[in-house]
């Protein structure tokens, strides 16, 4: 069956010279940008593929004329008359890269696949046309655009289609990095992407026979932008729309984190938690993770927590220099003591009171949003309560992926976890671990049953750099490790050069969005999951909100143009009512 070749879109050129990798097109004089997608149709010994072009470079052709100073000369005498003669001469060359192509397979369903054919010889070009080309784009690029996350539309040179571009759950415990320079769109990014997950899980809550996941999100707020907004709409927004029902399956009785409750606008109060962190809750290795220690330092830490266990900071903090234990100096305890002051000055990590980890972990466990307001905060604070959420839950995920039962989960987590922290949840652990009940023979679920975790790490070069991961890092192993347990990094940062290989190496879905300088995007290019050589023009020229995403499990770098967070609520804010619980609320008053 013939495609109808009508929904490519307009008939623009055709194929000139080229390989799999570059191709030459020759087209019509029209008014083309560098980014642009053309679709080449070939039937090469009757097979039917539908080729992805992408321009990378223009340049202006006159056909049948050798010397082009010669004809402007001559124009500029003769004036615009001239040009009646050669109007028709004009053309415009393009240069760029293969992305691939689509075909259908045995079952009728199209497939895409790397460069390695090529089109006819003179094959037909397509510019695609919204309106006309959307549907047939969308069905024929499913497989490089279909998810659960959405992050925005396929961009052709300065236009959209309407194909959304999205990352599917099960890919993010491959861990996602957002690199962009500031006022790229990274803030307007994240809201599109929270707003993203609270469409997942309300889809999933309202088709509970469907078995779609659940999907929880830890998002650091370094400016307090999300819940209020950017410009006219924030979080907030959506969580007022929703009905008390909704509201309670979805976000629960809260989903805004900060250091001081008063100082939160009134609308969001209603649904704030501060952050309070005791220091029985703290281990020494998520000091390791976002502050580089001497192995003296290191040996007496250690042996501090050995002896003293939770109780070990508080035993640092108060020992007194003439009874310092063993061949520890004087120095080496002044100098832990200097690293460690920083939680005596915070508010939000405590000697006694309650603590705010319980129920971030009963959040992330029933698949949850939370944003956390981090611009009160010191790096360090902000840093280390990261990395405790982290560890946190990475250990209850790795208790429970050793453990054949309960009885075993409850072993293992009390080895791993703070005792005062661990005996607190371990009970409502067991409802969330247990495949047929809650006593300690019952069998334990798979973690990657469960929901997944995503925790975003901002001004990532900070602690993701190479010198902290040398250490004990809670975001080596994650990155390593974290898809074993369903728990991805959603790693921020303006720069990619300075991250530790690592990191790089584990990252599976990149969205690079306008970068600062050469060297940022030279390392973007080398460091994408999908090669991208020769897009450096293109980073040149992004404006705010665009973006290359790169995926390991896709063959085809995307184009997205990201929309306005406003945009997508106002088209979707319907989607938030529930009309049975309004009228259930209104017969209740």
């Amino acid at each position: 069956m013939k495609l109808d070749k009508d929904k490519l879109g307009e008939l623009y050129g055709k194929v000139g010279v080229g390989n799999q990798t570059t191709l030459g097109i020759m087209g019509r004089n029209r008014d083309i940008s560098v980014g642009e997608i053309f679709m080449i149709y070939s039937d090469r010994d009757g097979n039917e593929r539908v080729f992805f072009f992408r321009v990378l470079g223009l340049e202006n052709y006159l056909r049948q004329v050798d010397d082009m100073s010669r004809i402007a000369g001559t124009l500029m005498v003769e004036g615009d008359a001239y040009l009646s003669g050669i109007d028709r001469n004009m053309l415009l060359s393009l240069g760029g890269r293969m992305l691939g192509y689509a075909e259908k397979d045995e079952k009728g369903e199209w497939t895409f696949k790397s460069p390695r054919r090529l089109p006819d010889h003179l094959a037909s070009v397509y510019r695609p046309v919204p309106g006309t080309s959307d549907e047939f784009v969308r069905e024929m690029l499913a497989c490089q655009t279909d998810g659960e996350v959405h992050i925005g539309d396929l961009q052709v040179g300065e236009k959209t289609l309407d194909v959304p571009v999205k990352i599917p759950i099960m890919y993010l415990p491959m861990h996602v990095g957002i690199f962009g320079s500031t006022g790229a769109g990274k803030s307007n990014l994240m809201m599109v992407l929270i707003k993203s997950i609270i469409d997942t899980n309300l889809d999933a809550i309202r088709n509970p026979n469907a078995d779609k996941p659940r999907l929880s999100a830890f998002c650091i707020d370094p400016h307090d932008e999300f819940a209020k907004g950017v410009d006219k709409y924030g979080i907030q927004s959506i969580v007022k729309d929703m009905s008390s029902t909704t509201r309670t399956d979805v976000i629960g009785d809260y989903y805004y984190l900060t250091t001081h409750k008063s100082a939160t606008t009134r609308d969001i109060r209603a649904y704030t938690r501060e952050i309070r962190i005791l220091y029985s809750e703290i281990q020494p290795r998520d000091l390791y993770s976002i502050r580089e220690y001497t192995a003296e330092m290191s040996s007496f830490i250690d042996s501090q927590y050995h002896s003293a266990g939770e109780n070990w900071i508080d035993s640092i903090l108060n020992m007194a220099e003439d009874s310092i234990p063993g061949s520890i100096s004087v120095q080496t305890l002044r100098a832990v003591k200097r690293r460690l002051s920083f939680l005596e000055r915070s508010p939000i990590f405590i000697d006694s009171g309650t603590s705010i980890l319980d129920d971030i972990f009963f959040a992330m466990e029933t698949g949850r949003i939370l944003v956390v307001n981090t611009s009160l905060m010191s790096d360090m604070e902000q840093f280390l309560l990261t990395t405790i959420v982290t560890r946190t839950l990475s250990d209850m995920r790795r208790a429970l992926k050793s453990s054949g039962n309960l009885g075993d989960f409850v072993t293992q987590g009390q080895k791993r976890l703070p005792p005062g922290f661990f005996n607190r949840v371990k009970q409502k652990a067991r409802a969330f671990y247990g495949k047929d009940g809650i006593a300690d023979t019952s069998e334990v679920r798979d973690p990657r049953k469960l929901p997944v975790i995503q925790v975003t790490v901002e001004e990532a070069p900070t602690i993701l750099n190479p010198v902290l991961m040398r250490g004990q890092s809670v975001f080596k192993d994650i990155s390593r490790q974290g898809r074993k347990f369903n728990i991805g990094l959603l790693v921020v940062s303006q720069q990619v050069s300075v991250l530790d290989n690592v990191i790089l190496s584990q990252m599976n879905t990149e969205i690079n969005l306008r970068l600062g300088n050469e060297r940022e995007i030279r390392a973007c290019i080398e460091n994408a999951s999908v090669n991208i050589n020769g897009f450096e023009n293109e980073f040149r020229v992004m404006s705010r909100g665009e973006a290359i995403v790169t995926a390991s499990y896709r063959e085809l770098p995307l184009p997205v143009r990201i929309p306005l967070f406003d945009t997508v609520y106002e088209k979707d804010r319907h989607r938030y009512k529930d009309k049975k619980s309004k009228k259930d609320e209104k017969h209740i008053l």
